[in-house]
């Protein structure tokens, strides 16, 4: 199985990993190196690792010795591992080593489908059943119930949030279903046929089309491009059961699955279960007994692994152009090699670790450059890896801005030629290492606390990539056994090897329309070459500047808050001290310090506390750069950087027990001695168009980024800020919005975790408690207090984007209150919660006219009666209107008092669920805690979550539905593609 691309899109920017390559000298490329032949002892090691139930049989690595491994005699294989993080849960996950690839043409689009129809009918369980089901045991749709698709795997997943045996029971259960007895009733498959084309219409974006595109340019003798999971419409539209049938039965097979459980379980009970079935009964169903995972039947005949091609030898330079008005301006250089990925072993880690080294070197070597803010990238990301089991890539990506493109591919060549042919100093590879070792030694000290989630998730991905398991522990002792035998000029013989063994394929991605395309990339390409470069200079040293802050300071009073274990200080200066040890998380401490008072700080530009929030971590301290401060702090585990709430600035970070002195005095650091540096600003001008590029192109980036502000009266302080916004922003409208609240607000500090209060009291003492006193009121800032909700539209607002012709978004806003009466708040969420079990069941799977009804609550805690409820539904533009009237269906229902018990049950379980869950975690407590001195009451919020939620009745949801679900109170905003009439999304018949 190969080792899969990863894609990661986050901020409205691409964070791809995709790769490059540079000839030397600026002449043409140099001769191929073929690729070794394979000896007989790889042949040999490769067949071991075909022929093995799991990869850690084959291999010289041990696997994680605490996770139990199984096959049964149809040859499913199960994973267990006892685990008790989060305390009395688990994770199931079902997964198979087939997806869309295996599709026929005929098929395309159908290996998600039938993901969908798991949920659909079963042998035993009804169409309609299965998430109701789920939701009365605390199990939300989407958080705790889900599945997924791709061109490589199909999995489902249950996060249980109890082990009670009959909740256990039932997910495995519910799993052996999925496998084995799925029903394909041609009525749910016409009901699910709108839903799938809602999530197409959803998913059809710039960066989908790039990806396609892409496969195609790299991999053109292969199906990789044809099969995007999603499918074709025509398919979605049309397949008949018996194609549906003919995927699941050659597919969804025991040899092609494997079942993990991870949580606090019995491993020997959840073991006897999968191989010797259990009784079973649920109220509703008509069963008693689950069959064995055992008695599920391996085809004769199954098919083997789908041929999806091949990919020949590159021979010469490759150059393509992907135009798209609305996509990121995407810069890649990949040098591909004809393979499978080597067998895991401890000899190819060692191999993968030189190439990781070389590569993260001229990765920082790019940040560096961005860091500097006169780059023409504003990302950049190297990496290896083997794409669908066909080829192995080495492969540098970059983000640029659309006018910049060449210079920007020109930065990418040129520097991977210089690592190529000059390679690397020492100093580069120290640093590397720092950062390597300090990551493996965290995992290690924080294993014992490892989520059950991610556990799950790590071992189906280790097997699906034939990875060996190992702990955390073992990763780290084979490191430092290794380490001193890494050597400079082994990881450049690596790095080069990988970049020089074929000629480079390079592909452009832009919004621009140019003649020639592909000549205009081979131009810009040679262009480059023709640059000498020189070797890298060495940088120089330095010396962390802030290791004192004056006098430490001294506890001038203190309590302990016994049912909540929290210790509370003030320091003499006034600084106020919250903390809370923890066994939650090994290894791990988070803190916040809270100061100012935010976005109702007067703004001196318009949106200036957004843009404040990205810029400022980027203009360093007074007496280092952002870069020499990453040198710095290589090997740390310690964090920088500024948020903006509506009243509170905060510095939030992660760190552990060893780094948490260094963190304490970096955020005292950028408290007294910010560098008000034009870097950050630089880097966010250049990428701020890429990202409202990206949210133009999806209708709920429009409706969370352009609406939000339209929410608010268009207030600039809410919504990503507009180009004029950003390019009239200074640093020193920075440093006016934030100046005075460093100098002299007061400071309220939160810490939880792994951590001795008192070590927190000292530390604390020497930095934030020995800056001179603080005031101790801030003012409230009475002109920018208020926020006004928008009056109610007797026609929708019509905002555009650049969508499809068929791509539209109804959106239903009803004003409801603050957050700031903490019972009726939750009642208000409870609210929210039903009504998104009435939007599922009716949007979804009565109307099939969506593939995920939004339903979101917000209430503000800071400006009064501020508060709605947001309704969002991606939906074809001729069902807009169709779908306002149903939201005021539903909306009525729920006012005239037609909210079941179990409703409420199905709404209030699961959110109970995830606030236990969350409970268990450092980063709940830390939001919990913040600012509790100066706001005591936020005490008593945590001491009664639970019963609020529990008296909440269906008969008060159903009079606060009443009081704010009222049709005339409603702001609604229809969000359509650029020159679609407004009339077809009026219901209106169209000439």
């Amino acid at each position: 199985m190969a080792r899969k691309l990863l894609i990661l899109l986050g901020s409205g920017a691409a964070v791809l990993t995709l790769a490059a390559c540079g000839e030397p000298d600026g002449q043409g490329p140099a001769e191929p190196a073929a690729p070794p032949a394979e000896s007989a002892e790889q042949a040999a090691l490769r067949a071991a690792f075909e022929a093995a139930d799991w990869p850690h049989e084959a291999s010289d690595l041990p696997a994680d010795a605490e996770v139990r491994y199984g096959v049964l005699e149809n040859g499913m294989r199960y994973a267990i591992l006892e685990n008790e993080t989060p305390s009395n849960s688990a994770a199931i996950r079902l997964v198979f080593n087939v997806g869309s690839l295996a599709e026929t043409e005929a098929q395309r689009g159908l290996a998600h489908f039938i993901e969908h129809m798991a949920f659909n009918g079963t042998t035993n369980v009804p169409e309609g059943e299965m998430v109701p089901l789920l939701e009365r045991y605390g199990l939300a749709f989407g958080p705790d119930t889900n599945a997924f698709t791709s061109r490589e795997v199909v999995g489902y997943q249950l996060s249980l949030p109890t082990t009670e045996e009959q909740v256990v029971d039932t997910g495995l259960f519910l799993m052996r279903e999925t496998a084995a007895e799925m029903v394909f009733d041609p009525e749910a498959i016409e009901r699910e046929r709108g839903i799938i084309l809602g999530e197409e219409r959803y998913r059809n974006t710039p960066i989908r089309r790039f990806f396609n595109a892409y496969y195609d340019f790299l991999y053109p003798d292969t199906i990789i491009a044809a099969r995007d999971a999603i499918g074709t419409t025509e398919v979605i539209e049309n397949a008949g059961r018996e194609l549906f049938v003919d995927y699941y039965e050659n597919f969804y097979t025991p040899e092609r699955a494997l079942l993990v459980v991870v949580g606090e379980i019995d491993a020997d009970a959840i073991e006897a279960k999968i191989r010797e079935g259990f009784d079973y009964s649920a109220p509703g169903l008509e069963i008693d007994h689950v069959e064995s995972f055992a008695s599920w039947q391996q085809p004769e005949n199954a098919p083997g692994d789908p041929d999806i091609g091949m990919v020949p030898a590159f021979t010469e330079p490759g150059y393509g152009y992907f135009y798209d008005p609305e996509v990121f301006t995407l810069i890649n250089v990949d040098v591909i090699t004809p393979g499978m990925e080597d067998p895991d072993t401890a000899e190819s880690r060692r191999t993968a670790l030189l190439r990781k080294l070389g590569n993260a070197i001229v990765q920082r070597r790019l940040q560096s450059l961005i860091n500097s803010g006169t780059s023409p990238l504003v990302q950049a990301n190297l990496s290896y890896t083997n794409d669908f089991g066909l080829a192995n890539r080495a492969g540098a990506f970059a983000v640029s801005s659309p006018e910049n493109w060449r210079d920007g591919l020109a930065v990418l060549e040129q520097e991977l030629r210089r690592a190529v042919e000059h390679g690397f100093t020492r100093a580069e590879l120290d640093e590397q290492l720092a950062n390597l070792r300090t990551a493996l030694r965290n995992a290690a000290e924080q294993a014992g606390t490892r989520e059950s989630g991610r556990l799950a998730d790590q071992i189906w991905q280790s097997w699906l990539e034939t990875a060996v398991f190992t702990h955390p522990r073992f990763e780290l002792e084979w490191f430092e056994q290794y380490e001193p035998d890494i050597t400079v000029e082994a990881v450049e013989q690596a790095f080069a090897e990988v970049w020089s063994a074929a000629p480079p394929q390079v592909y452009v991605a832009a919004n621009q329309e140019i003649e020639d395309p592909e000549a205009a990339v081979r131009e810009a390409w040679e262009a480059s070459q023709a640059v000498p470069v020189e070797a890298p200079e060495e940088a120089g040293t330095a010396e962390w500047a802030y290791d004192s802050f004056g006098e430490p300071g001294s506890v001038v009073s203190e309590g302990f808050v016994e049912d909540l274990g929290v210790h509370q200080y003030v320091f003499d200066n006034g600084v106020r001290l919250n903390v809370k040890q923890t066994e939650y998380e090994d290894n791990s401490i988070r803190v916040r310090v809270d100061f100012g008072s935010g976005d109702l700080t007067p703004q001196p530009s318009p949106a200036a506390g957004s843009i404040l929030g990205a810029v400022f971590g980027g203009g360093g301290l007074e007496a280092h750069d952002r870069d020499e401060l990453q040198r710095i702090l290589a090997g740390r585990s310690v964090g920088y950087g500024i948020g903006v709430g509506e009243d509170t600035f905060y510095f939030s970070n992660e760190t552990t027990p060893t780094d948490f002195e260094m963190q304490m005095k970096v955020l005292t650091a950028f408290m007294t001695a910010p560098g008000w540096r034009e870097d950050g600003l630089n880097q966010f001008r250049a990428i701020s168009e890429e990202i409202r590029r990206g949210m133009n192109a999806q209708a709920v980036q429009v409706a969370v980024n352009r609406v939000s502000r339209m929410l608010r009266n268009g207030d600039p302080r809410w919504g990503f800020p507009t180009a004029q916004e950003v390019e009239a922003f200074t640093m020193e409208h920075a440093r006016e919005l934030l100046a005075a609240a460093l100098d002299d607000a007061p400071i309220e500090i939160t810490i939880v975790g792994d951590i001795e209060p008192q070590t927190a009291v000292d530390t604390v003492a020497a930095t934030f408690g020995a800056l001179p006193e603080r005031a101790q009121d801030w003012p409230p800032f009475e002109p920018v207090l208020g926020v006004s909700f928008p009056e109610a539209t007797a026609e929708p607002e019509i905002v555009r984007f650049n969508g499809q012709e068929y791509q539209g978004m109804a959106n239903v806003y009803w004003p409801t209150d603050d957050g700031m009466d903490t019972r009726r708040s939750r009642a208000l969420t409870l609210m929210r919660a039903v009504y998104d079990l009435k939007a599922t069941d009716r949007f979804r799977e009565q109307e099939g006219a969506t593939y995920s009804a939004i339903v979101s609550n917000t209430q503000s805690d800071v400006f009064e009666d501020y508060g709605y409820l947001w309704v969002g539904l991606d939906v074809q533009v001729s069902d807009i209107a169709r779908m306002y009237a149903i939201a005021d269906e539903l909306a009525a229902a729920m006012a005239s008092g037609e909210i079941s018990e179990d409703e409420l049950l199905r709404a209030r379980t699961p959110l109970l669920e995830q606030i236990e869950t969350a409970q268990e975690t450092n980063r709940w407590w830390l939001g919990a805690l913040a600012r509790s001195q100066e706001d005591p009451s936020r005490l008593d919020d945590i001491r009664t979550i639970e019963a609020d939620y529990q008296a909440v009745t269906a008969g008060e949801i159903g009079t606060l539905a009443a009081e704010y679900l009222q049709p005339e109170r409603a702001y609604r905003v229809t969000i359509l593609p650029q020159g679609v009439d407004p009339a077809a999304a009026s219901g209106e018949a169209q000439p």
